[in-house]
């Protein structure tokens, strides 16, 4: 591992910034109400969040600074995004204020709730060298994805579902900042997973534009495999430690 000069970024370090500028495009975009484009942007940092790892333990190279551009560039992409996201879809000003419809203080709240428990997971476990095999609590990444999944499937067209939607939300985003394990998918079979997953979540939201009803079935799949992970990770982590601990 080489320690670089903190003042100079690395080719790792401009790819962890690409992340955070394409969570901020996304923002502009859900402001303007463009919600396809903000999705498909959202899944891109998610992407890119990928490669700047990669690139990291590629090249051997990192700084001080490295840890905190990935905290910020994180919160941006996966934290408020995807928070403004759910706000935008699901806040109705016919309704009136939030202290008077529950719907809009339930729109209100739990964004909040996922850039509370969000950025409080990214401040005390930013670490992009740590050579753990797993994550303590939920990454943040997953959570984007599966908000954006399920506003696709059930939010954008209508805003159907507002119940569901919200429910599931703010369940997952309280397994951000929790002790709960889950698996890194630096291994190949896990990564390759991620991708194929990533793949069907582009491909479905893409098809969703020409054919809702044959899109929908990739993202159902892409979100189905978020939550299988959501659900069965920590069981994979306790096996393998287990299995350490016998050997």
């Amino acid at each position: 591992m080489v320690l670089t000069d903190s003042r100079k970024l690395t080719l790792a370090d401009a790819v962890t910034l690409f992340n955070g500028l394409l969570g901020f495009l996304a923002i502009t975009y859900i402001v303007d109400g463009r919600f396809f484009e903000a999705s498909i942007l959202i899944l891109s940092s998610v992407v890119v969040d990928g490669l700047d790892g990669i690139i990291a333990r590629g090249m051997g190279t990192t700084h001080e600074v490295g840890a905190y551009l990935d905290l910020f560039s994180d919160s941006v992409s996966f934290c408020f995004a995807p928070a403004l996201l759910i706000y935008s879809l699901y806040y109705d000003k016919e309704l009136g204020r939030a202290w008077m419809s529950p719907v809009n203080a339930a729109a209100t709240v739990i964004p909040m709730v996922i850039v509370f428990f969000g950025v409080l997971r990214l401040s005390r476990f930013a670490d992009k060298e740590s050579t753990s095999d797993f994550y303590n609590g939920l990454p943040v990444p997953v959570l984007a994805m599966v908000i954006v999944l399920l506003t696709n499937l059930l939010g954008v067209n209508g805003k159907i579902n507002i119940s569901i939607v919200l429910s599931i939300t703010v369940a997952i985003s309280l397994l951000l900042y929790s002790s709960i394990k889950y698996p890194k998918l630096r291994r190949r079979g896990w990564t390759i997973t991620g991708a194929m997953v990533l793949s069907a979540a582009f491909l479905g939201m893409i098809l969703t534009k020409s054919s809702y009803a044959l899109g929908s079935i990739l993202l159902f799949a892409a979100l189905s495999s978020c939550i299988l992970y959501i659900i069965i990770g920590p069981m994979v982590v306790g096996y393998e430690e287990k299995s350490g601990r016998d050997s």
